[in-house]
């Protein structure tokens, strides 16, 4: 496992970072084998939210946590201000929770559910440019001061509310941003897959470079999209679509099998490389659905790209 320095926490913080967004009772014997073996092989940070899983993953985590009495070990990062996600797994636009208030109510929920007392990293899950970068920051300062967090950031956000936000920490004087969480990944979005999220183009991924912000890519694998299993005939689901199936993505997806057969690996793998060989710090979260998932996941940190080849595979260049 590979590590970062991340402003606020003092535990160790793995590049690899486990996802729990899919988390449901139905999976919870696969996911406990799961969370064992990412453990096992040194990884540190587990990242999770109040509507993760359609309320159900902070509650299977108390589980792990409690068999395995290992919550003061790792780093827990939990979101706040998602909006609301009804039983069927639908988004709800209509109702969108980025409010002071719900910082410290979803805070308390989360910290209950997932039987903690403090959570190393606490992220906005969301934004509203129509509420001030202030309000927003002087909240999570306040839980910070409170002992509640560690360290807190920003997760889909635009790249000049997170400017503002970081310049606004530094005139309060505040411990200020630690991490920004939109998603990057080797693929380009031509549409987000659900409202408010933010896909991070390489000039906004760049900006982190030299900065004490450090990248946490949600979604760093493509959804899948490097995995090859969405067929180009009509079967894979609208969203995925919209998102991905794009002929310069599909050029993408064909170099990362080139190079993945060189290196001896999938191409999932080489996308997952592609996010952690960036030049500025970067955390990869991951949504292995199985022990076995996972274990594929940490070839990526045997794949060392070089310049010439992160070029490639960005369509930058057509030399490697």
């Amino acid at each position: 496992m590979e590590y970062l320095k991340v402003k606020g926490i003092e535990k160790q913080v793995s590049k690899l970072i486990m996802g729990t967004a899919w988390f449901g009772p139905s999976f919870e014997d696969e996911i406990f084998r799961m969370m064992d073996t990412y453990v096992e092989a040194g990884g540190t940070v587990i990242d999770t939210g109040r509507f993760y899983g359609v309320a159900q993953s902070e509650k299977i985590l108390k589980k792990w946590f409690d068999g395995r009495n290992n919550r003061k070990d790792l780093v827990i990062v939990d979101k706040c201000c998602h909006p609301i996600i009804t039983p069927d797994g639908a988004h709800h636009p209509d109702y969108w929770r980025v409010k002071p208030d719900l910082i410290t109510d979803d805070l308390h929920y989360s910290l209950f559910h997932t039987g903690c007392d403090f959570f190393d990293l606490y992220l906005m899950h969301r934004d509203d440019e129509n509420v001030p970068v202030g309000e927003i920051i002087d909240r999570l300062e306040e839980h910070r001061k409170e002992g509640l967090i560690g360290a807190y950031g920003l997760s889909n956000w635009e790249l000049p509310r997170v400017q503002e936000a970081v310049k606004y920490c530094e005139k309060k004087g505040y411990q200020g941003i630690s991490v920004n969480n939109p998603s990057y990944s080797l693929a380009k979005v031509r549409k987000t897959r659900w409202p408010g999220c933010v896909y991070a183009d390489d000039e906004y991924a760049q900006w982190h470079e030299g900065k004490d912000v450090t990248l946490f890519s949600w979604a760093s694998q493509a959804h899948g999209f490097f995995a090859d299993i969405y067929k180009r005939d009509g079967s894979a689901p609208q969203d995925i679509q919209e998102a991905f199936f794009f002929d310069d993505n599909f050029e993408r997806l064909r170099r990362a099998q080139e190079l993945g057969a060189e290196k001896g690996v999938d191409s999932i793998n080489i996308a997952l490389a592609y996010v952690m060989s960036q030049p500025f710090p970067v955390g990869a979260i991951i949504g292995s659905r199985s022990k076995k998932e996972f274990e594929s996941c940490v070839k990526a940190l045997d794949v060392k790209l070089t310049q010439k080849e992160l070029d490639y595979l960005c369509l930058k260049s057509d030399v490697r």
